[in-house]
Formats: structure tokens, C-alpha cells, sequence
């Protein structure tokens, strides 16, 4: 395996962004690519979520942020040069979110943090969140980002983030603020510091000398470009006849249908659920059928799925539940 060590040198989402898409296609069989980037003053949303009711776009805009919205699932993140992300991009054979998770723990621990991988998608230091973490896939080509908390400004996260009430219910807090810490909270740290430790930490744990290597922003240019388009930023909803939202345990659902003589011909599935492919899916699935709870909860059962079953579960009976009241 070879492994190659990427580093951005500037602070524009859509560059950076636009490097991680390039990284991803064009990934050799043999290599892991390991990748660490910031983004100054943004907010970047998952790939099926809705910018305008997950973000405070006129709040961001006003103090001259940047919106952006990823590959990946998830929610909606504020990024500025407190906080440090990192990207792992690799084909099959290689690809192991666990261990990958237990690289960045590892090079937590090694900075003096109890920093433990938290079921799939979080690293925490003594029950606060301190790294969240969502994945992309492309054919047989695949990625996992996240972000680490060194010193963000937490303000920031209730003026541009419009968390749906729902979900905080659900997962019983008052604020996302209540559920993170900064790792300068905890120890004396900076990110050039941190950069260092997560080299070596997948290094290690790979037992592979990595190559340093030239950031791509000439050859990613289209990428970059994509990224900062209206078109991805701001996709075309169906129109509003008929609405769906609820929070699950996987996540949010917001679902717009456009109807015509009775039935959906138009579907807009937005979410923060993690795997973006299945919602993607769900979106399609239900393309010509009745536009009421019941005859939705019954072409959502023909769904084939084994990785998603209760929550589909959940989703049928809620409508099925709609449908009652």
C-alpha cells in the first residue's frame, strides 16, 4: 500500500472541496490518500439537505460567510480556522472506516485526551463530541471526512445553524453548542501542532511511510468550479403540494412532492440522514404514487433494503400514524 499526505494551502471551501472530489476519482488501487484542510467562515451543508431551512443564509451572508455543501450526508457544520479537517479517500480493498476513525483517536490520545470513537460517526473526549464524521462513496472508490475541534468560536454555531427543533428533542439536548468542546477547552494545542500528530498517527497505524504531496488545484479546477455553482448549492425543489418532515433516529426528513392529477411527479428528499445514496433512492422510489400518507407508506414497503430496515420501519409508521390523526 502506499499512501500519499495532501495539505491545503488556502482556506476557500469550494477549493477545497473541489481537490477532495478530484482526490476521489482519480484514487490508484494501492493508495490511501489522507487529506487536511480549513475553510475560513462557512457553513457547509450535507448533500441532500435543504440550505434554506438547515441555514441563517441572510445571518451568514451579512457577516460575509460562505455557504458549501459536500459529497457526504450528515448535517450542517460550521467551519472556521479553529477548527481542522481530514479527509481519507481509498478503493475497497483499503477502505476501513473503523480504523480510520481510530487514526484520528490515536493521534487524540497521543495530544493528551481520552478521545474515544464513538459509534459510527463520532469521536469523544469524556461524553462531548470533539470530531463528527460523514462518508462519500463513488463506485468502488470511497471517502470519510470530519472535523476536529480545536478553538471554533461556538457563537457562531446558533446565529448561521437552523437545527429543526425535532431533532434536538430526539436526541435530548437544548443545543448543538451543549454537546461539543474544543479541544483548547482541554489542553494546549494548535492546529499546526495537530497536523503533525495526524500525520504521524497514520503512519503509524498504517506502519507505511507517507509521501507528501502537491496539492492539485490546477487539475481540480472543474471540481472547484462545480462546487461553487448555484446549480449544486441551490437545486431545483419540486414544488410544494405536499409536505413530509420528521426526525428519526437516523435523521431529519423534509419532503416536498409535486403533484399532478393525484399522483407524485416530481420527488425532493432533504436530510441529514448519513447515507445519501439510500435517501436518494427513497426520492426516486416513490415517483408515481399516490400523493397521500397511506398509498406513500405502502410503495415506501416495496423498498428492498437489508442495511436500512428499521428505519424504514420508522418512516412507513409515521406516515401510517399521519394518516389516523
Amino acid at each position: 500500500m502506499k499512501l500519499e499526505l495532501y495539505e491545503s494551502p488556502g482556506f476557500n471551501p469550494y477549493e477545497n472541496l473541489g481537490a477532495e472530489a478530484y482526490l476521489l476519482e482519480t484514487c490508484p488501487l494501492d493508495t490511501l490518500r489522507f487529506y487536511l484542510w480549513q475553510n475560513a467562515h462557512t457553513v457547509v451543508i450535507g448533500k441532500n439537505q435543504h440550505a434554506p431551512s438547515e441555514v441563517f443564509i441572510e445571518n451568514l451572508a451579512q457577516d460575509h460567510g460562505t455557504l458549501a455543501r459536500r459529497s457526504s450526508g450528515g448535517g450542517a457544520v460550521y467551519h472556521d480556522l479553529g477548527n481542522l479537517n481530514f479527509t481519507f479517500i481509498a478503493t475497497t480493498g483499503l477502505f476501513d472506516i473503523q480504523k480510520q476513525m481510530e487514526m484520528i483517536a490515536l493521534a487524540l490520545r497521543q495530544a493528551g485526551v481520552n478521545a474515544q470513537v464513538s459509534g459510527r460517526n463520532d469521536i469523544e473526549i469524556d461524553g462531548a463530541k470533539v470530531s463528527g464524521n460523514a462518508f462519500a462513496h463513488s463506485s468502488n472508490k470511497h471517502l470519510h471526512h470530519g472535523t476536529l475541534l480545536v478553538n471554533v468560536d461556538k457563537s457562531k454555531l446558533a446565529k448561521y445553524l437552523n437545527v429543526n427543533p425535532k431533532k434536538l428533542k430526539r436526541k435530548n439536548v437544548n443545543s448543538v453548542v451543549a454537546r461539543i468542546v474544543n479541544l483548547k477547552e482541554l489542553i494546549d494545542i494548535d492546529i499546526p501542532s495537530l497536523k503533525v500528530l495526524l500525520f504521524k498517527a497514520v503512519e503509524a497505524y498504517t506502519l507505511t511511510k507517507g509521501t507528501m504531496m502537491p496539492f492539485p488545484i490546477e487539475k481540480a479546477r472543474d471540481y472547484m468550479k462545480q462546487y461553487a455553482s448555484q446549480d449544486w448549492l441551490f437545486p431545483n425543489p419540486a414544488k410544494e403540494n405536499l409536505v413530509f418532515e420528521e426526525a428519526f433516529d437516523f435523521g431529519v426528513l423534509k419532503w416536498f412532492f409535486e403533484i399532478k392529477d393525484g399522483h407524485i411527479i416530481k420527488s425532493s428528499l432533504w436530510s441529514d440522514a448519513m447515507d445519501s445514496l439510500w435517501i436518494e433512492a427513497l426520492e426516486r422510489h416513490v415517483l408515481g404514487a399516490e400523493a397521500n400518507e397511506t398509498a406513500i407508506a405502502q410503495r415506501l414497503e416495496t423498498f428492498e433494503t437489508t442495511e436500512h430496515l428499521n428505519d424504514m420501519k420508522q418512516i412507513i409508521d409515521c406516515l401510517i400514524s399521519i394518516n389516523k390523526q
